[in-house]
């Protein structure tokens, strides 16, 4: 199988090097990081993303948290045109208007970060986040690359990101779901108690998914455990 391989917000496609990818599978830049342009709204990125996969081949899809609802949108929007999918640490979008209004909020707050006082100390704040408390003994090495990884963005580029392609500006993808046909494999942390609940939801939505829980692991299970990603791309290869 190709993979098309979606990495999270203030990742890359470096984010995939920590582990063999099938031969011809595709890790594009999302719109907003390094230098590609934010182009149109959620819906308009998995359109484009969409695309890309059919342009190179994929028959497989491979996410991770922002990464991850972007597969999950392409799912929902082309339920039978793939063979596999790997969605890890992803969620189905937001469901009530105040779940909205909170999470622009928030995003709002980040971008503010972003255009007041740099890309520096966004990333200092966005490295200080719970949700990260799990890469704590991770080698210092893998943490300092990481962060490389992270300053090699835009400030505009990342404010872009999360105005348009936030989780405020996702569709709920709920009532969609239920028709996918492609076989998947949800995969997600056992520290990270939120994405755990989110996938057992996911689970039940998708039909026939199989739902992988990572003992001792948080949320970049692409960081934290690459080994297991890369064995569950392999089992996706099997007919």
């Amino acid at each position: 199988m190709r993979y098309l391989c979606l990495h999270g917000f203030t990742g890359s496609p470096e984010t995939f090097g920590a582990f063999q990818l099938p031969p011809g599978s595709l890790a594009p830049v999302l719109g907003g990081h390094l230098h590609t342009a934010v182009r149109g709204d959620f819906e308009d990125e998995v359109e484009r993303l969409a695309e890309l996969a059919a342009e190179a081949g994929c028959d497989a899809l491979f996410g991770y948290s922002l990464g991850g609802r972007f597969a999950l949108g392409i799912l929902a929007r082309f339920p039978d045109r793939f063979r596999h999918a790997l969605v890890a640490s992803a969620q189905a979008g937001l469901v009530s208007a105040e779940e909205r209004r909170a999470r622009h909020e928030a995003d709002q707050r980040w971008v503010d970060l972003l255009r007041e006082r740099g890309l520096t100390a966004f990333v200092d704040a966005w490295q200080a986040l719970p949700l990260w408390a799990s890469q704590a003994d991770l080698p210092e090495a893998t943490k300092r690359a990481q962060r490389e990884q992270r300053l090699r963005h835009a400030a505009p580029g990342l404010a872009a990101s999360l105005l348009q392609h936030g989780l405020g500006e996702m569709p709920d993808l709920r009532p969609f779901l239920g028709r996918v046909r492609t076989r998947v494999d949800l995969l997600v942390g056992a520290r990270d108690q939120k994405f755990v609940t989110l996938a057992q939801e996911l689970s039940t939505l998708i039909p026939d998914a199989r739902l992988s829980v990572a003992p001792d692991a948080g949320h970049n299970l692409l960081l934290e455990r690459p080994a297991l990603c890369e064995s569950l791309l392999v089992e996706g290869e099997d007919p």
